[in-house]
Parts: structure tokens; sequence; C-alpha cells
């Protein structure tokens, strides 16, 4: 039987900062054309993973696959060639540059081929039609909402056909934590895979399609989104109470 292939995969992945382990022995898959949400308390490890997914972090032990090839000696920029978009966490624009500038920055891939450029920037205006509006705006002066838009359209300018978002709800108000999810719903429809880590679990599973839980640096629950949505133990472990399963899993590890 043939094994079944994904756009994004960590098998027994390993990894952390210094030399302090935050991430072991995970292991997720990615589907295509669906939003994979992880969630987990501070601490977790989440975003180490998808920073070791898109080749910020190196990884100890274990391997990231894109489509069936190992790419875990391959750099970030050598992935972003491969299709895997990467917004990082905190709405990171340049803001003393222009909106247009900031999105010519994601089109670097295109080396300077004007006319596939200005059908990036199309494609993206068409996604967030505020950004056709405020070209020649210091990106500065956007407000935060507006910042994360243009951070996600960035992304996509290089036309990925995986995005990876850290935390894109972050400090963002209630208008526009909508606006951003169903956005990725859209650009789901559209046939992209999303990956995203959420701090509002609730919410980011709602517009998910499949999940993963981690807790202190492991995978404890996976499965699709509205399954995890109503289990109780995932719930318990949100209000700070790790249920007993989850703990002799944790135990087992240390052991």
């Amino acid at each position: 039987m043939t094994e079944e292939v994904f756009p994004l995969e960590v098998r027994d992945l390993t990894t952390g900062y210094g030399d302090v382990a935050v991430v072991r022995n995970a292991s997720m898959r990615f589907p295509a054309r669906l939003i994979t949400t992880i969630i987990g308390s501070n601490g977790a490890g989440k975003s180490t993973v998808i920073k070791a997914a898109a080749g910020l972090l190196p990884c100890w032990k274990g391997s990231v696959l894109a489509n069936g090839v190992d790419i875990t000696r391959e750099h970030a920029w050598q992935r972003v060639y491969r299709g895997i978009g990467y917004v990082p966490q905190g709405r990171v624009v340049v803001p003393e540059m222009t909106v247009r500038d900031n999105l010519e920055i994601g089109a670097h891939i295109l080396k300077g081929d004007r006319g596939r450029i200005d059908t990036a920037l199309q494609r993206v205006t068409q996604v967030f039609p505020i950004l056709a509006q405020r070209m020649s705006q210091l990106a500065g002066t956007m407000s935060g909402g507006e910042q994360q838009m243009l951070a996600i359209a960035r992304a996509l300018m290089a036309s990925p056909r995986t995005i990876i978002l850290d935390e894109p709800s972050l400090g963002l108000s209630p208008k526009f934590v909508d606006i951003v999810f169903e956005k990725l719903k859209a650009l789901r429809d559209d046939g992209l895979t999303v990956i995203m880590v959420e701090q509002k679990a609730s919410r980011a599973l709602s517009v998910s399609d499949r999940g993963y839980v981690m807790h202190l640096g492991q995978v404890v629950y996976s499965g699709e989104a509205a399954e995890l949505a109503r289990n109780e133990n995932v719930k318990r472990l949100f209000l700070g109470q790790v249920p007993e399963d989850v703990q002799l899993l944790v135990e087992e590890a240390d052991a």
C-alpha cells in the first residue's frame, strides 16, 4: 500500500533553544487544503514546532517532510521555494516602508519580474481589498488588524501552497479576529493548506478541520477539530487541570 503524502509533516521532532528541549518526539501531519490548528497552554511548544517546520529552528532529532521529500536540512529560504510560507507572531512588518514595499519584500523569489510581481499584488489585494487602498501608506501607521492582514498578504506574494501562521489573532480586536479567521477559511477554500498556532483555542478549532493539542512539548491529543472542541479532557486542560491520562503520558516520557 502506498504511504499517504502530506504537504507538510514532522516526524518524531525534538528541538528547542540552547540546550533545553522544548519539543520532544512530536509527530504531526498537515493534510492538503485543510486548516490544522495547534493549541495548548503557554510554553507547550506550539510555536517551536512550526518554527522547525518552517526552517527557523534546527531539528535535533526527527525530520520534516514536504510532499514526501525530506527537507530537514534545508534552510528557511529554500522552503519558500518549495511553496511553504510563514507568518511570524506579532504582526511583523517594516513600519517605515509603504504597504507596497512590504508586499514586494514577500515577492523576492520572483527575482524582480515586474509582470509576475504585479500579478501577485493583484491576487493578494483580491484577498485583502483594503490593502489596495493603502499601497502608499506607511505600514507603521496602520491599525494592528491591518498590519496583520499585510503580514499574511506578504507571505502570499510568493504563491505558497502551504502557509504557517503563528498566533494570527494575537492582540487583535474582536472585529479583526473575525476578519482574519474568515480570510483563512477563504484561503483554504481556494486550495491552500493552512497551519496555525493559536491561543484562542475554541475559536481556532471552530474554523479548523483538524487539530493537535500539546502539553509540555508533546502531542497529547489529535483529531478532527470539532471532536477536540467537544473533548472534556481538552476543556479541562485549558482550565489548568491536566487530565490524568495526559499527566501519565508526560511522566512516562520523562521516565
